[in-house]
């Protein structure tokens, strides 16, 4: 028994001592800002829904997430949603189509190096503020190169070089924030009826709480009068 418990102990120094190595042989941890997502915002999601169309949907997929169930949530018709959300295949789409890339696998592996990941639960796995951070943190320096400090030598392009440079700061975060949020919904579409679910629900509770007190008060005062 206690020598099983000196492996598990040196397997544990072990795994401590790599970390700590690894933590300190040059890769910088950098701090994840807040992206502040609101799936409830309406009009963010419609802002940032066509954002992915126009930047993200040439190259990444969204195979769990349909037109027409976009165009509900976001508060389009559908033809509107295959405005919006489908312009880059020039008409071809139908309204129950999943929300696939325009380019196929094969050609982007070749132009990348890999395949860019379907994004539908991409926000869920990483996180709405990883998502955010990893976009706001693209730069270009003096000499051309483009970098990235959240995930350093990714492959993926600086798409959003364009809409960073024909906006201001202020609103180059408003609409990298507008975007993330149409991510997050899109990873959880549920996400928007769950939270109007839960106010119905404080709002029942509450209201059920007054009656309850006040039936505990007519209680007590047929109590106290007997």
């Amino acid at each position: 028994m206690m020598g099983r418990f000196k492996e598990i102990f040196a397997v544990a120094c072990f795994l401590i001592a790599t970390g700590t190595a690894y933590a300190s042989s040059g890769h910088e941890v950098v701090a994840l800002e807040k992206a502040n997502t609101d799936v409830l915002d309406t009009t963010s999601l419609q802002r940032g829904g066509k954002l992915f169309a126009e930047y993200c949907m040439g190259c990444h997929s969204m195979k769990y997430m349909r037109v027409s169930r976009a165009a509900k949530d976001l508060g389009w018709s559908p033809s509107e949603g295959l405005t919006h959300l489908q312009y880059l295949r020039g008409g071809k789409a139908k309204v129950h189509d999943p929300m696939m890339s325009t380019i196929d696998a094969q050609s982007a592996k070749l132009a990348f190096g890999s395949v860019p990941p379907d994004l539908s639960l991409e926000a869920r796995l990483k996180g709405a503020d990883w998502v955010y951070s990893f976009l706001k943190a693209y730069q270009r320096d003096a000499n051309g190169q483009v970098s990235n400090a959240v995930f350093s030598g990714v492959a993926m392009p600086f798409v959003l070089e364009g809409l960073k440079n024909g906006q201001t700061p202020e609103a180059y975060e408003a609409s990298l924030r507008d975007l993330v949020n149409f991510l997050d919904y899109a990873a959880e579409p549920a996400k928007v009826k769950r939270l109007m679910l839960g106010w119905w629900v404080l709002g029942f509770l509450a209201v059920l709480f007054m009656l309850t007190y006040l039936l505990k008060k007519e209680f007590w005062r047929d109590i106290k009068s007997a």
